[in-house]
């Protein structure tokens, strides 16, 4: 194909012989650089285009992917896009003082985000089954009801010294500690009230902290039988005086969500620690250990990780670790507790 620029008149030269003797390609040159023009205009809209369109995407929240991005197995997602489910909520005590006013409960995700203060005066929370509303130890007044921002708070139990408290699966009752008299070492039963304050009953004589199985036919709790003083499990029903699960003064134990295991606290060397057990008393194996405490156990809800609260470096945090002790993860700080040797952490969705 000959030059495009080759024999092309000089400029400023008039021939029509020439001219006519050979083809022009003027226009074949303007037609060609016109098209690379229009060629080039159509990429640089194209591109404009597709970053306004982007930009828009991402602001009002669209995802915008990459369809030859490599997928997870299984996810229908691109590898490394966050699958993990949303935070589930945690609710505390926390004690900043002498004063009852100074008795606070706070509500934080279990990623440690979004802390806040969701009650005064108040202590031994709980949630209810679907997270819809929360129960607490109101102090020197009962127990209360509230929805699980703060809101509409309200009384179902007028009784000075109701703590402990553990919400039934089926949502129906709470479980907690009675303890009529406040003076030293006056016995303590459980108790179990529904949610609207009546029909309240005794579960067990002698004993405190009580945590119902995933099914609610049984209540393990912390309580001394002669000697035997550790964790029990007792019928639900009432009347059951219980049977010993594992002794070495336990406390304070939580239920498993698929009912094989229970976390409670004992002394080690003088310092409490964790530990699990099967609810027939076998398996049990130490999850902690240190010269710190380690208190206040709770299972998420999918019984892959235990919450607890350990005051490591001096500082009163909620920490996390996966079922089997590994891992242990600090969540948050400044949480001192009101009643560390006794209350558990509330989970939530």
């Amino acid at each position: 194909m000959p030059n495009a620029f080759e024999n092309m008149p000089d400029v400023g030269k008039k021939k029509m012989a020439q001219s006519q003797s050979k083809p022009n390609r003027t226009p074949l040159i303007i037609g060609a650089v016109g098209g690379c023009l229009l060629l080039l205009l159509c990429v640089v809209l194209g591109v404009g285009g597709w970053f306004i369109w982007s930009s828009t995407q991402a602001k009002t929240g669209t995802a915008v992917t990459n369809p030859n991005a490599p997928t997870a197995p299984g996810s229908g997602q691109p590898s490394g896009a966050n699958n993990a489910s949303k935070p589930v909520r945690i609710a505390a005590s926390v004690d900043r003082g002498a004063f009852v006013e100074q008795k606070l409960i706070w509500l934080l995700y279990s990623d440690g985000s979004e802390p806040k203060q969701l009650l005064t005066q108040a202590s031994s929370p709980v949630f209810s089954p679907d997270g819809s509303m929360v129960a607490y130890y109101h102090w020197t007044d009962g127990i209360y009801i509230a929805n699980s921002d703060g809101s509409n708070p309200r009384k179902i139990l007028g009784e000075t010294n109701a703590k402990y408290l553990a919400w039934s699966h089926d949502g129906r009752w709470i479980a907690f500690t009675s303890q009529t008299s406040q003076r030293e070492n006056a016995p303590t039963n459980i108790d179990a009230i529904k949610v609207d304050g009546t029909s309240r009953r005794n579960l067990v004589m002698g004993g405190t902290q009580p945590t119902w199985s995933p099914d609610d036919t049984m209540i393990a709790f912390s309580t001394c039988r002669g000697s035997d003083c550790g964790i029990y499990i007792a019928s639900s029903a009432g009347g059951d005086t219980g049977t010993l699960v594992i002794g070495g003064l336990g406390s304070s134990p939580a239920w498993s969500p698929a009912g094989n295991k229970i976390v409670y606290q004992a002394d080690t060397d003088g310092v409490k620690q964790l530990f699990v057990v099967n609810p027939d008393g076998s398996g049990k194996k130490q999850i902690t250990s240190g010269t710190n405490p380690h208190v206040g156990a709770q299972w998420s809800p999918d019984g892959t990780t235990i919450y607890y609260r350990a005051p490591e470096g001096g500082n009163w945090g909620i920490w996390k670790m996966n079922a089997d002790g590994s891992n242990p993860t600090r969540i948050a700080n400044d949480f001192p507790p009101v009643d560390w040797a006794y209350e558990r952490l509330a989970l939530g969705k």
